[in-house]
């Protein structure tokens, strides 16, 4: 699966964009249920979309740079989080050794979790089915207490951006707005 994600990283950008254009299947839309989903973490723990905000981090793999970059900004933030009742995970189909090993490495405090033949990514629009496995899009979402998607980005989207739309969408929920 590398070989391919660097073949494809060394197609200049039009081509890219035609490839993700045709091939990459829509995000699910800001106020659409998200979906259930119950996935196990390095830690052995399990975890749930439960009655809190969420940010799901779906990424590529474990010991990618752009990966590692990723999830060190995420954790950069986490008081903010915290601060803010939100949960965040990292969701790829890595083991749970795999996710142990990048979680040191990264030095991230939260679950990363095992998605086993990428049936989550899926429902979640954040893979490419392909033969006999998923390739995984770097993909975010924000998912509120009620289960809806608030906030849906390709990529690596600027955290402090997330973060700012957090604080806006939950100041607009207690003031009916």
């Amino acid at each position: 699966m590398s070989a391919l994600r660097n073949a494809l990283k060394r197609l200049p950008s039009p081509v890219k964009r035609a490839l993700q254009d045709r091939f990459y299947p829509n995000l699910l839309p800001e106020g659409e249920t998200a979906p259930e989903w119950h996935l196990q973490a390095h830690d052995s723990t399990w975890h749930r979309q439960g009655r809190h905000w969420s940010l799901m981090v779906f990424y590529p793999e474990d010991g990618g740079e752009e990966d590692a970059a990723q999830l060190k900004a995420v954790q950069a933030q986490m008081a903010q989080f915290d601060r803010l009742g939100v949960k965040v995970f990292g969701v790829n189909e890595a083991e749970a050794e795999s996710h142990t090993e990048f979680a040191a490495a990264c030095g991230t405090t939260f679950p990363l979790l095992t998605d086993r033949g990428g049936s989550v990514a899926r429902q979640f629009k954040s893979c490419v089915q392909l033969p006999g496995s998923a390739l995984y899009i770097r993909t975010v979402y924000l998912v509120n207490p009620e289960r809806k998607i608030r906030l849906g980005n390709r990529g690596n989207p600027s955290i402090e951006a997330i973060i700012r739309s957090i604080e806006a969408l939950q100041t607009a929920s207690k003031t009916g707005m």
